[in-house]
């Protein structure tokens, strides 16, 4: 009698742990997988965060008007000087922006709750980069269970990449252009000709100080 309830006893506490550690298990591997598909959402955005800022340099520089596509536009369409002032810079970070999302969302094991991008031109002394920047948001399996203990039922994943203009011709234009302006308005207005002056003495000895430094 004493035998039997021994056994039956442990069958029992058998079945008790079955019930508390199998749960467990399965709900590890099923986080280890998802996390899994999180690292290589990861890494799909960063690399459609790559492929656009690219892909966008490239358009800034030719005047194409998509930034999937590698045909120029007509060059009636490019602005000369554009870099003084771009009335169609707006437009083309748009196309830019869903470019990234469209290469965001291919592939992809998970499905977002919510995506974003932005793309941005980033003026240097002596270059120009376009950035672009990727975000999603997705929602955690058994998210309410989660903030129940103060977490997040969501988690949101970034990316982002730059890429340099490379327009050196437009820059020798727009150069060009500045001094050629700054000589006519020296000559209509001969007061500026002595800011001028003292702007071309600050430039080089700001030069030369340069020059010693890198000595």
């Amino acid at each position: 009698m004493g035998r039997a309830y021994n056994e039956a006893g442990e069958n029992g506490g058998i079945t008790v742990e079955s019930a508390i550690i199998i749960p467990l298990v399965i709900l590890s591997i099923a986080a280890a997988i998802y996390i899994g598909m999180l690292l290589y959402q990861k890494s799909l955005l960063q690399s459609a965060a790559e492929a656009a800022a690219e892909a966008g340099a490239a358009m800034w520089v030719s005047g194409s008007e998509d930034p999937g596509s590698n045909k120029p536009g007509h060059y009636t369409d490019i602005m000369l000087y554009r870099r003084l002032y771009d009335s169609g810079a707006e437009d083309r970070l748009r196309k830019i922006e869903e470019y990234a999302l469209l290469l965001a969302s291919q592939r992809e094991l998970v499905k977002a709750e919510w995506s974003e991008a932005e793309a941005s031109i980033m003026d240097h002394i002596i270059c120009r980069k376009l950035e672009v920047s990727i975000s999603k948001h997705y929602t955690i399996p058994l998210g309410k269970f989660v903030k129940i203990f103060g977490g997040s039922d969501r988690i949101r994943i970034e990316a982002k990449a730059a890429s340099t203009v490379d327009e050196p011709a437009e820059l020798i234009r727009t150069t060009d252009f500045i001094i050629d302006l700054e000589k006519k308005l020296e000559a209509s207005f001969p007061g500026l000709k002595a800011v001028g002056d003292k702007a071309r003495e600050a430039m080089k000895g700001l030069k030369e100080r340069l020059e010693r430094f890198a000595d």
